[in-house]
């Protein structure tokens, strides 16, 4: 691994465990997803994720989903969304766990705004089940990917660098 690389990975790792909560949000057959800069096996990448992102100390996950949807697309969530699935995960590169994660997504049905991407987000986009399967290509992708195919409830999920 180049330094450049080395420089990108140790910008990009987590000091600490993460837990996140995600919407699910859909309009005639399409998902929401927004783009996102990532490091994927030591490269910076752009990835289409589920909007939401990580709990705040103190925060509780609804509050979290809520301010991070109004946070990157501008939109303020009504009513109570749905739990639909809980992802626990690793992070392990070279052969170590660096952190581990734990996040919940949530069906939101009812929502104020028009979405835009701000703030960290890059771009929003609506895709099919078809154009998510194809897109969603990031590690932590395989729980929603999974999810899509055959439903479920709890995933678990191996980041490896």
């Amino acid at each position: 691994m180049t330094d450049d690389a080395s420089d990108i990975r140790e910008k990009h790792l987590r000091s600490a465990d993460f837990l996140g909560a995600f919407g699910v949000i859909r309009r005639e057959e399409r998902t929401l997803f927004v783009a996102n800069e990532r490091v994927v096996a030591g490269e910076s990448v752009r990835v289409w994720d589920l909007p939401g992102g990580q709990v705040e100390p103190g925060e509780l996950l609804h509050e979290a989903l809520t301010r991070e949807l109004d946070e990157e697309l501008g939109i303020a969530v009504a009513g109570s969304p749905d739990l639909l699935f809980v992802q626990e995960g690793e992070r392990v590169i070279d052969g170590l766990r660096q952190y581990a994660w734990r996040t919940f997504f949530y069906r939101v049905t009812e929502f104020a705004g028009e979405p835009r991407a701000q703030g960290e987000v890059l771009d929003h986009r609506w895709m099919t089940d078809a154009e998510a399967l194809a897109e969603l290509t990031a590690p932590y992708h395989d729980s929603y990917r999974q999810w899509l195919e055959r439903g479920g409830t709890a995933f678990r999920s191996r980041w490896i660098d």
